[in-house]
């Protein structure tokens, strides 16, 4: 459609991400259902768990998406929409990560004000993090991210990383010592990042 404001897209666990156009139900943007996690009960933090618009959206079609796979891998990955319609082609990931557990997924996925991706890991799940995946620079557990993805494929580190050319961290973290940052927001005045953790 022309005015994309008037559309909703909304993200089920299962594996799919419904659209709605003014008001009336359409086909499906993404369904894949068949490689994602499907919940086992009430409370399960496994599945489709994010979805961020690419800030040019309405001219590329790009979108990212953050899920757990059933292999229990979490999956950062973008689609496209192919031919002007809302329907997502082929997949394309750009980053793989194990989860040792089956909780603390993170799951939050949103550009910020500087049109980088930044991606919520929680630290892996179970009590008390027992790997202390927290506060391992070593790992991308227990972190938000921050990619820039306009650039060489998958991406490419901000030179504002913090651990940028840093021997002995992963240069993607953004920010870490981090449980399950499940969702986070940036301040539209002041670019602040507000993080949902627990």
């Amino acid at each position: 459609p022309k005015n994309q404001s008037d559309t909703l897209f909304i993200v089920e666990q299962v594996g799919r991400i419904q659209t709605v156009i003014h008001g009336l139900k359409s086909d499906p943007l993404l369904d894949i259902r068949e490689q994602v996690h499907q919940p086992r009960m009430p409370g399960d933090e496994r599945g489709l768990l994010g979805m961020a618009l690419h800030p040019d959206f309405r001219k590329n079609g790009k979108f990212y998406v953050n899920y757990v796979n059933r292999e229990n891998k979490t999956i950062i990955s973008s689609f496209r929409t192919r031919n002007k319609q809302l329907q997502a082609d082929r997949e394309e990931i750009i980053i793989s990560i194990k989860q040792p557990y089956s909780n603390h997924n993170g799951g939050q996925l949103a550009f910020g004000p500087d049109g980088y991706l930044y991606i919520g890991l929680g630290d892996g799940g179970y009590a008390g993090d027992p790997k202390s995946n927290g506060q391992n620079t070593q790992t991308l557990l227990g972190t938000i991210l921050r990619l820039d993805i306009n650039g060489e494929k998958p991406y490419i580190i901000p030179l504002g990383n913090p651990f940028y050319n840093h021997i002995e961290a992963q240069p993607e973290i953004y920010c870490y010592g981090l449980r399950n940052p499940w969702r986070f927001s940036f301040d539209r005045e002041t670019g602040d990042l507000y993080i949902g953790d627990v």
